[in-house]
């Protein structure tokens, strides 16, 4: 039963870590937390409450997944290299367009409901 659980003790353990040392991640937690809460305040369909907790769970991820892959060329390297800027800009720049994608669902599920 340990070896089951294991894996899942860790992962918690790794998203305790994100949210605890990342700023963005903070930021990205409590933006998501406000988003769900709107969502199950608004009467949206089950479908629309779907795509909002889709969309902040990608959005958690690749900030995740962002830290993890800064972490690991900064493990490669600790000497100032363009190709490690790149790649910790590039994984950066992808958060980005998830947040700022996640900001335009969250406008066209919200919009309708709070014009009304």
């Amino acid at each position: 039963m340990k070896t089951w659980w294991l894996p899942f003790v860790h992962a918690m353990n790794g998203i305790r870590q994100a949210v605890k040392e990342e700023r963005h991640m903070k930021v990205h937690f409590l933006i998501g937390l406000i988003v769900l809460l709107v969502a199950f305040y608004l009467p949206l369909t089950s479908t629309e409450r779907a795509i909002l907790c889709l969309t902040v769970g990608v959005v958690l991820s690749a900030e995740m997944f962002n830290t993890a892959f800064e972490r690991t060329v900064d493990l490669v390297t600790q000497e100032w290299h363009p190709l490690a800027k790149a790649a910790k800009d590039i994984a950066s720049g992808a958060v980005l367009v998830l947040a700022l994608t996640s900001i335009a669902i969250a406008l066209c599920i919200f919009v309708p409901y709070l014009v009304q």
